[in-house]
């Protein structure tokens, strides 16, 4: 049955459902039972993202070589995820759902089977020879696993793999200080060179040193007291900045049964509102940066690992991963209490082993929290619900009818050795580095109506919220004081407002950068533009563009040249998610008066040779610096331009550091970027939120759905979706 803009009827589970799109090819669902907003939900996502939702679900399980194509990038995916096994307890996870969860998961999954059944197979899995199998709930659950880790989760594990692979490339103790200041205890002399003879799977390949597995996470939540808007009600925002890609990664729906009613962000796969506006409260999301990875130095024999005086052998689990057209390959992977070996132990000696505290035993009470959230009544009990989100790290901001607001971090944040800060590797035969349990979310940084009206986060520290300290290595908190400072400034706050802070392109790094640079410019033309520069990452803008060019060749400079190698530091910033993540890592030493990296150079020369080498140059706009160009999710880029399957290209707007961001990079030779994937914005005075999105409801290239929303995207221009 296909859904149009005239209400469609059907037979949900226990009553007849509604459904219809509003503008922008929205879905609107409407129930006479509240169950069958989440058949209506499946529906939805099955009939619009079929294709999205399978092939997640394949590269969740492992199985992309097998079912769409045996090359040899998806038999690398499909090794990596077999390695991490987050389908591993997909069952045993059912278990723990609520009979009223469990109720939802397979409302959802009918309705995602109707929808596939009733439009048929995608043609892109026709023309691999694939036919999905039905939905079940076991997907469902793995979708929320799969969510929780792959560029989340993971990230904070390749932040520490990358500082193993400091030391175990020769960089001394006092630079991998300075540059990473969580870390507080000794790295002493026996742990560099037991991390120069330990075993693992660089993210540095030897031909060029350096390699990293796809990551993202950024985003930007605020919240408003009502004692500071116009409207006498609190304010909600948000914008999660991922991967931008079509279709969307998010799903926007309105659902209404009765007198309940919730709309906003879906991921599909997920019968749950990710961030929106339910009866009484609103709440969005960015990600919260836990250390909630480890690594422990595993001593091996055979396959063995030392415990004490004692060899224990390792659980081993045997995969076969059978690639189209090619011969099966068996995989062999090694696991202990702390988590799974890196690579399998073919000699004696030390490998890395990986702990992730999200692995096993959390996506059933994650799910039976988050389906409880459209129901509470206020801002404290939405922030015991989202203290119960232990899959994955997330900043949760929440706003309520009332007036009130607050924030609540979810994860598990393990307790670690004392003394320890967790970003250095583990002896895994001593115990006295095991973890002990995990801390309550009663003690992960949280707030409750602040003295200053409001609550920001964007994936900065927020350690001085909580005594527990979990945040290790955020990221620069340039977006989240630039728009604290607007806060400030505009009262009393709008819906304007907001809309307004949303596309600021104001960069506080700049001004930082620029109070050094300024007195060095010398009278050239270039130096006049860049002197008069407002800091703004407009896309007209030639003083963005010549700024750059000095802060790259800084960091050429003083990383590359005096300190990994200029190949490697390139190799860092432009093909790799790292630098994007811990720019303000880097940015702290170069701010520095004086600094180890400096290697006894003065800040000044080093910033007079930078700005020598940078202006030298004729400046363009800044938007034709980096063409960009949405593509799309299966074919990757890879079909011509003119087919449709791509959007763009359109001028590059924002930095590293405004509040909407614009960072490009390259990921196994595919561009790459993050940037504002979706914006919302809530007063909780109205039953209505605004918002947009980087695409439309439809993964089919040939809907009128498929693009719809990205203009309004680029333009400031916000649907406005009720019930």
């Amino acid at each position: 049955m296909k859904i149009k803009n005239r209400p469609v009827y059907m037979s949900g589970t226990k009553g007849r459902v509604q459904i219809r799109r509003i503008d922008g090819g929205i879905p609107h669902i409407q129930a006479d039972e509240e169950i069958d907003l989440y058949y209506g939900l499946g529906y939805v996502h099955g009939h619009d993202r079929q294709l999205h939702m399978w092939l997640l679900n394949l590269i969740g399980k492992g199985e992309a070589s097998e079912k769409l194509r045996g090359d040899d990038e998806l038999i690398e995916i499909d090794t990596f995820m077999r390695w991490i096994d987050l389908n591993g307890d997909s069952f045993e996870e059912l278990e723990k759902l609520t009979s009223r969860s469990r109720e939802i998961f397979d409302a959802y999954s009918r309705g995602i089977n109707d929808a596939v059944a009733a439009t048929g197979t995608p043609f892109e899995f026709r023309m691999m020879g694939y036919r999905p199998d039905p939905w079940t709930p076991a997907d469902t659950i793995l979708m929320g696993k799969l969510i929780s880790y792959v560029g989340l989760s993971q990230v904070q594990g390749d932040m520490e793999k990358f500082i193993i692979q400091l030391i175990q490339n020769g960089v001394d103790a006092a630079r991998i200080k300075e540059l990473f200041p969580s870390i507080r205890e000794k790295i002493p002399g026996e742990l560099v060179e037991i991390v120069k003879k330990t075993k693992l799977n660089p993210l540095v390949p030897e031909a060029v040193r350096w390699l990293i597995i796809p990551g993202l996470s950024a985003s930007n939540n605020w919240a408003v007291r009502s004692t500071k808007t116009a409207s006498g009600n609190a304010i909600l925002c948000g914008d999660p900045h991922l991967a931008i890609q079509l279709p969307s990664i998010w799903y926007n729906v309105v659902m209404s049964s009765g007198n309940h009613f919730m709309m906003g962000a879906t991921l599909p796969g997920v019968p749950a509102l990710i961030l929106g506006r339910a009866d009484n409260i609103a709440w969005s999301v960015t990600y919260g940066c836990m250390d909630i990875s480890d690594y422990y130095i595993e001593e091996v024999r055979g396959e063995t690992y030392r415990r004490g005086k004692r060899w224990v052998p390792f659980t081993v689990r045997e995969e076969i991963i059978r690639p189209k057209k090619k011969k099966p390959r068996i995989i062999t992977y090694y696991e202990n209490e702390h988590g799974v070996l890196e690579c399998a132990p073919k000699e004696d000696g030390y490998y890395l082993c990986y702990a992730w505290s999200g692995r096993r035993g959390t996506a059933g009470e994650t799910y039976n929290n988050l389906l409880m959230l459209p129901k509470a009544k206020n801002v404290k009990e939405a922030m015991r619900l989202f203290g119960g989100l232990t899959f994955a790290p997330f900043n949760w901001v929440i706003a309520d009818t009332k007036g009130n607001i607050g924030y609540q971090m979810s994860g598990r944040y393990p307790k670690k050795a004392q003394g320890t800060s967790g970003l250095l590797p583990y002896y895994g035969w001593d115990s006295r580095y095991d973890w002990k349990g995990f801390i309550s979310p009663t003690k992960h940084p949280r707030a409750f109506n602040p003295p200053s009206g409001y609550i920001v986060t964007a994936n900065q520290d927020l350690n001085h919220l909580s005594a527990a300290k979990p945040v290790k290595l955020p990221m620069s908190s340039y977006r989240a004081d630039r728009i604290a400072q607007l806060l400030k400034e505009k009262t009393p706050l709008t819906v304007d407002s907001m809309k307004e802070i949303h596309y600021d392109l104001y960069s506080l790094q700049a001004e930082a950068f620029m109070k050094i640079i300024r007195p060095l410019l010398p009278t050239t033309e270039n130096g006049e533009i860049l002197r008069k520069w407002d800091m703004r990452y407009d896309s007209a803008s030639l003083g963005a563009t010549l700024f750059e060019g000095i802060y790259r060749v800084l960091l050429r400079i003083v990383f590359g040249e005096k300190g990994l190698g200029s190949e490697v530091m390139d190799y860092i910033i432009d093909e790799t998610h790292l630098f994007p993540l811990l720019h303000g890592f880097y940015d702290r030493v170069l701010l520095n008066k004086n600094s180890k990296w400096f290697a006894g150079t003065s800040r000044e020369s080093i910033y007079r040779t930078a700005i020598e080498r940078a202006l030298n140059m004729e400046p363009i706009p800044y938007g034709r610096t980096k063409e960009v160009i949405i593509t799309n999710l299966f074919f990757a880029g890879k079909l011509p331009r003119i087919l449709g399957f791509d959007y763009g290209p359109f001028e590059r707007r924002g930095g590293r550091a405004t509040i909407p961001q614009a960072q490009f990079f390259k990921i196994g030779r595919r561009p790459a970027s993050f940037a504002p994937s979706y914006r919302l914005i809530a007063d909780l005075g109205e039953e209505l939120i605004h918002t947009n999105s980087a695409g439309g409801p439809s993964d089919r290239r040939f809907s009128e759905y498929y693009t719809t929303g990205i203009e309004e995207w680029l333009s400031g221009i916000y649907y406005t979706l009720k019930p």
